[in-house]
């Protein structure tokens, strides 16, 4: 399988041919806004990357089915592929670069999920992707509720679902997907582009081992437009749950539907609305 380091920097051809990295990774105005509150201790908010490596993150157990490759490369800087749009390209990251470092998926996008060591309950959630054209991929609260990320320039207010870019997936019924929340407006930037998702997250409750209430959504802002508000979540979103609902779980990442890139992830212990 081609890797996107190993296709950026392909006799130099390649790079040479793809749009301006540098240009194509500025931060986002989202990101402007929110920086001097992830820097300031007092806020509370915890990095979810380190910009070096991978520490704090392991892949998902897909057991019992094929396990994905764990090939995520970090950092790196991104770009569309020139070529077909339909993959991301990734620039070795330049010492002392002020741009923000990225995680990104393997060139076919199909890397194991990213899954953190750290197990949360109820929290606030920043996070900045880019994906190619058509690329799905998700926002997993504790695992199992999903915020989807999806290419959906260009589609009208009044035609987003369940599958469009800031829904709350729906769910996997017996005869189908059920419920859900398409987002308000469509708020998506295009393929290529650094888009944000901040999410404020209320967990399930527990007693006894006995769920006695469910999760919700109590605010999601795509690119800074809020897309739901006080969404019930009656139980997991996934297609197939990496593991039961439960008071603290970890954050998950999806990478195996589509090349797509995290970087700028933060979160911190939910606060008064």
């Amino acid at each position: 399988m081609r890797s996107l380091l190993f296709l950026a920097l392909l006799g130099g051809s390649l790079a040479a041919q793809a749009a301006d990295f540098e240009a194509a990774n500025g931060p986002t105005p989202e990101f402007l806004a929110l920086r001097s509150s992830f820097e300031n201790p007092a806020e509370g908010w915890t990095p979810l990357f380190n910009g070096k490596d991978l520490s704090g993150w392991h892949p998902q157990d897909y057991s019992p089915r094929p396990q994905r490759p764990w090939d995520w490369t970090v950092p790196a800087l991104i770009a569309l592929d020139p070529s077909d749009d339909h993959f991301l390209l990734a620039k070795a990251f330049p010492a002392g670069s002020p741009l923000t470092p990225a995680v990104v998926a393997d060139h076919e996008g199909k890397s194991a999920n990213l899954v953190s060591d750290r197990e949360f309950a109820d929290a606030e959630v920043y996070v900045e992707y880019v994906m190619s054209r058509k690329t799905n991929a998700g926002v997993c609260l504790m695992g199992n509720y999903e915020i989807q990320l999806y290419d959906s320039v260009g589609v009208a207010d009044s035609d987003l679902t369940v599958t469009d870019n800031g829904a709350i997936y729906a769910y996997r019924g017996k005869k189908g997907r059920v419920g859900g929340s398409p987002p308000r407006v469509n708020a998506s930037r295009g393929a290529g582009e650094w888009q944000s998702v901040h999410i404020w997250f209320r967990a399930p409750r527990f007693q006894d081992g006995k769920k006695v209430e469910n999760a919700r959504f109590l605010k999601v802002l795509l690119n800074g437009v809020e897309v739901q508000r006080n969404y019930e979540l009656l139980y997991s979103t996934r297609a197939v749950p990496p593991w039961e609902e439960r008071p603290v779980a970890p954050l998950l990442l999806q990478g195996d539907h589509g090349p797509v890139a995290f970087r700028n992830g933060w979160i911190r212990e939910l606060r008064p609305q």
